[in-house]
Order: structure tokens, then C-alpha cells, then sequence
């Protein structure tokens, strides 16, 4: 069923999926990638700017190489059947692109994201356990986020968020999870440009759920149920 939207939306996608990871790096970018070596510590090359894991690791330990004053372009971690990271040692790494996807993340302590906040860009969660979302690491710490993929977690409600402070996020992808309540906190998202509920539990929109947020030109609510606007 087609709800009714602000005459702002230009697009709205009823039958297809978005995809917010990050676009192929070039030759020039710098590149943190953790796979398929054999030690349980990784290891900084302050030339190459390359990063190297041993893969399935339930906890990361880095060397003292990693913590210099680089801003990696892209951290990778995806893949890695991660279901906690060594905090310790994320905090000294700075980056604007974060790929945690298809892990076992369940939990993320609120202080995980301090020292990147300011420069961080993309984060990418997708394919998770996350079951809740807190504003503890939310807000005031991802103030320059504009990309925040959470597809394919378990997320029921938001009630543990009251209030997101994304100020520049243009890209939220919240398909294929528990969702059956509209989350109002999404009004609060004044650039967001594309919004993806597609594949979740939404039988009802509330009809001015979507006011204010003048540059939203792209929704997706594919494979919900039979949607009526309130």
C-alpha cells in the first residue's frame, strides 16, 4: 500500500532495498583492513598504511604502530565474528569510515566512538545482534555522521533513544529488522535525504511522521504490512 507523503519526497521506493556501504576505494585511499593473518595482534605499517588481522577473532589487540596520528580513510573490521572490540585500542584510531558489518555485535559501550566522533563519516553496522539503540553513544559524539547502516540487526523499538543529535545525517538504513512502531525520533534527522524501513514490521505510519524533514527524497517501506497512515 502506498502511504501518502510530504510533497518534499520525490522518490519513494516501495519495492527495493537501498545498499549504504562505501564505494570502492581508489589507490590513494588509506585502508585498515583486518583479514586472514595468523596472529592475534595487529600490526601497523606506518608506510603502506595497511592494517592485517587474523580473521574470527573474538577480541583485537593492536600495536603501539597503530596509534599515531593517522586518519585512516577506511577501518574495516567486517566479517570477523566480532562480538566485542578491545575499546582500549579503538580509541587511539582515527577514522572516517567504520565497516563493522556482519559480526555478532550485540552491545556497544557508550564510550566507543568519544575520540572519533568529530571525524567520523560512515558507520556501518549492518548484519548484527543489536537489539536496542542508546543515546549514550549517540549523541553529541557522531555530530558529523552522515551515513549510519543498521540493516539486518534484531531492533524492536527505540525507546531507549530519546533524542538523536546527527545533525548532517543524510543516509539511515534501518531494513530488514523487528521494527513495528515507527520510530519518531526520525523527525529529529533534519538532512536526511534517504530513509530505508523497508522489510520490518510496520503495519501503521503516523501521518505527519515525516514533517521537517524538507530534503528526504528517497523511502523505502517495501515488505511491510499492509501500511495505513494515521
Amino acid at each position: 500500500m502506498l502511504i501518502p507523503m510530504p510533497s518534499i519526497l520525490t522518490k519513494v521506493m516501495i519495492n527495493s532495498s537501498i545498499s549504504t556501504t562505501s564505494s570502492s576505494l581508489t589507490s590513494q585511499d588509506t585502508l585498515l583492513s583486518c583479514s586472514y593473518c595468523q596472529k592475534k595482534t595487529c600490526h601497523c605499517s606506518s608506510t603502506r598504511k595497511i592494517l592485517n588481522c587474523s580473521s574470527y577473532l573474538l577480541n583485537l589487540t593492536f600495536d603501539s604502530n597503530c596509534a599515531k596520528m593517522i586518519i585512516w580513510k577506511t577501518v574495516d573490521f567486517s566479517s570477523r565474528n566480532l562480538v566485542s572490540l578491545d575499546l582500549s585500542s579503538l580509541l587511539l584510531m582515527r577514522m572516517s569510515h567504520l565497516i563493522l558489518k556482519s559480526n555478532s555485535i550485540s552491545n556497544i559501550h557508550e564510550k566507543t566512538f568519544d575520540s572519533v566522533g568529530d571525524i567520523l563519516i560512515e558507520l556501518d553496522l549492518q548484519i548484527n545482534q543489536l537489539s536496542a539503540l542508546s543515546s549514550k553513544w549517540f549523541n553529541s559524539k557522531l555530530r558529523q555522521l552522515k551515513i549510519l547502516n543498521l540493516a539486518s540487526n534484531q531492533l524492536e523499538s527505540f525507546t531507549q533513544l530519546n533524542h538523536l543529535d546527527l545533525p548532517y545525517l543524510q543516509i539511515l538504513n534501518l531494513s530488514r529488522n523487528q521494527i513495528e512502531i515507527f520510530p519518531r525520533q526520525i523527525q529529529q534527522l533534519k538532512s536526511l535525504v534517504t530513509l530505508d524501513l523497508s522489510f520490518n514490521k510496520l503495519s501503521s505510519i503516523p501521518k505527519f511522521a515525516l514533517m521537517g524533514l524538507n530534503d528526504l527524497r528517497w523511502l523505502s517501506l517495501a515488505s511491510n504490512r499492509d501500511l495505513t497512515c494515521k
